[in-house]
Parts: C-alpha cells; sequence; structure tokens
C-alpha cells in the first residue's frame, strides 16, 4: 500500500514539471527562434535602408574590432533593392561552452532572402548569451551575396562567402570568439 501510493506520488510530481515554463536552451533547443527574431530584425533594417539600426544590432566587441564596420554595412544594405524582403530559414544552429556556472552560446543562421524579384543567402553569427565577455553579446558577424555566390565551385571547393561563414565558432581554451567581426565584403 505505502509503496503504491509513493509510485502516484512521483507520477503526480514528475507530471507537475510539465507544467512549468522552461528556460530558454534548458531542456530544448529554441536557436531557430531566436535566429529568426534575429533575421527579422535585419529585414527590418534592410526594408528601410536603416543602417545605423542594423548596426544597433551587432555586438559591441563586434563594433569595436571589425575592419571598416560601416563600409561594410552600406555595402550589406546596397546588395538589397529598396522595399520588402522575405526570407526562408536554411538553417540555424548553435555552439555553446558551460562551465562553473558560465555560459557561451553563439547562434548561426542562414536564411534565403528574396527582394526586388532576386535570391540572396544571407549568414550570421549571434552570441545571445556571454557569461566571459558580455560586451560579446549580439551580432558578431553578417553577410549576404547572391544565392549563385554561395556553397561549392564544380570542382568541389567552397566559394569565398562558404569559406567566410565556417571561420566562426568558440575559442574553447579562451572563451572568445572565432573568426574576424564584421560584415562580408567580397574581394575583387
Amino acid at each position: 500500500m505505502l509503496g503504491r501510493a509513493v509510485a502516484v506520488m512521483c507520477v503526480a510530481l514528475l507530471s507537475s514539471c510539465s507544467l512549468l515554463p522552461l528556460h530558454p536552451g534548458a531542456f530544448y533547443d529554441d536557436s531557430k527562434q531566436q535566429t529568426d527574431v534575429k533575421m527579422q530584425r535585419i529585414a527590418d533594417a534592410v526594408k528601410s535602408q536603416d543602417e545605423p539600426a542594423l548596426k544597433k544590432l551587432f555586438s559591441q566587441r563586434a563594433l569595436d574590432k571589425a575592419t571598416d564596420l560601416d563600409r561594410g554595412l552600406k555595402y550589406f544594405l546596397s546588395a538589397f533593392p529598396t522595399g520588402p524582403v522575405t526570407w526562408k530559414s536554411q538553417g540555424s544552429g548553435s555552439e555553446s561552452q558551460n562551465e562553473s556556472l558560465k555560459q557561451i552560446v553563439e547562434l548561426y543562421g542562414e536564411y534565403e532572402v528574396t527582394g526586388g524579384g532576386k535570391k540572396y543567402e544571407l549568414y550570421f553569427a549571434y552570441f545571445s548569451a556571454n557569461d566571459y565577455d558580455s560586451q560579446n553579446v549580439g551580432i558578431y558577424a553578417l553577410g549576404v551575396v547572391p544565392a549563385s555566390e554561395n556553397g561549392y565551385t564544380a570542382s568541389g571547393a567552397k566559394k569565398p562567402f562558404n569559406v567566410w561563414a565556417s571561420q566562426f565558432g568558440i575559442d574553447e581554451k579562451t572563451h572568445t570568439a572565432t573568426g574576424d567581426p564584421g560584415v562580408y565584403v567580397p574581394q575583387n
């Protein structure tokens, strides 16, 4: 009888846990939801060609360390025609480190963006949390190319945009971002 009562009590307690709100990232991967929110903010800035609004999305660390960020932002906005854009996720991912109650979470978003009848590939790396460096929360890197310039060559080599996008991550020893922050600008 006592065993049955304990079993019923355990089932009731475990069932009540499902009524509690989940802490973001604690029990499920919410990276797609977070990258979609960031993508909507990027799309809003693109629609109105609002360089200051786009710049506000970057982390302070990226603002301080990026090479010629203003030129990059001008290039990024100039890639799109004026007016609304639509976007569709091509995938999102995350990388994180947790140590002694500190965490770093870097999210990656890849999107197909359409504007003015043209298709583009857009990529960004975004730190949603960084307990080691609060100045590095926000977008770290952002880039866009016409859809035909992304991916691989016929020989299987990565195209320049794909090479650029693959450099971002978290250095396990220093808990810092890898890759150069800022906006992708093609080399001519």
